[in-house]
């Protein structure tokens, strides 16, 4: 699918929804372990368990119990995710800032506590772009729910899949090429909304000037 959007062979409407599902649709096809180190060190904080566990369920924009919150009628996160040990829910913002809303995260863990509250498993919330600051937040206690708030950006989310592509291809295993093409895919899906790797000067090799006249390396005349 990413490839007949991407090559405009039919119309594709970008916004929050789609860059969400594009990223997390191919991410979720990797090894967890991949899919778990690029998520976990994607964040400004590290307040991810170092090991996640299989994934039992994966679910975007399920309607929840809108009880005790001034919803009328559901709330619906972005992206619900269970481990063997753990849920996280995952609030996408489409930009990079300004947009995350405290009352909004605050109705997802309550109607998280509605449908699951009962099971007493660990919470973990990521703020996904739309970030005011990269403070840290201090974790929240709702209803004697422990909830592990977390940040991130997309920005961080696709540095962390290009170092992570960098470093399979490093690898001279015919079995990492699938998932070095599921990486690949990724960046394409993050380029489609406007989300671009980078080249940091510190990655380029040095280029050494050994001519003894630095003139000689411009192409100009002297006027006099």
């Amino acid at each position: 699918m990413i490839s007949y959007f991407y090559q405009n062979k039919g119309n594709f409407r970008v916004c929050e929804d789609s860059l969400t599902s594009t990223v997390f649709d191919l991410l979720k096809y990797l090894p967890i372990e991949i899919f778990w180190n690029i998520l976990k060190k994607s964040l400004y904080h590290q307040k991810l368990p170092l090991n996640s566990g299989e994934i039992l369920d994966f679910s975007y924009w399920t309607k929840w119990n809108a009880n005790e919150t001034d919803n009328s009628r559901y709330i619906e996160p972005d992206l619900f995710i269970r481990f063997e040990e753990f849920d996280l829910i995952i609030e996408a913002k489409r930009y990079n800032e300004n947009q995350q809303n405290e009352s909004q995260i605050t109705k997802e863990i309550q109607s998280y506590i509605n449908e699951f509250g009962n099971e007493n498993k660990d919470l973990y919330f990521i703020q996904l772009g739309g970030l005011f600051d990269l403070n840290e937040v201090q974790d929240r206690f709702i209803n004697e729910q422990k909830v592990v708030l977390c940040k991130s950006d997309w920005t961080k989310l696709l540095d962390q899949i290009v170092y992570e592509k960098d470093k399979l291809n490093q690898i001279d295993y015919t079995h990492t090429n699938s998932y070095i093409r599921i990486l690949e895919d990724l960046i394409k899906g993050f380029e489609m909304h406007s989300f671009y790797k980078k080249i940091w000067l510190n990655s380029i090799e040095p280029i050494h000037i050994t001519s003894e006249n630095p003139k000689t390396l411009f192409n100009y005349v002297t006027k006099y």
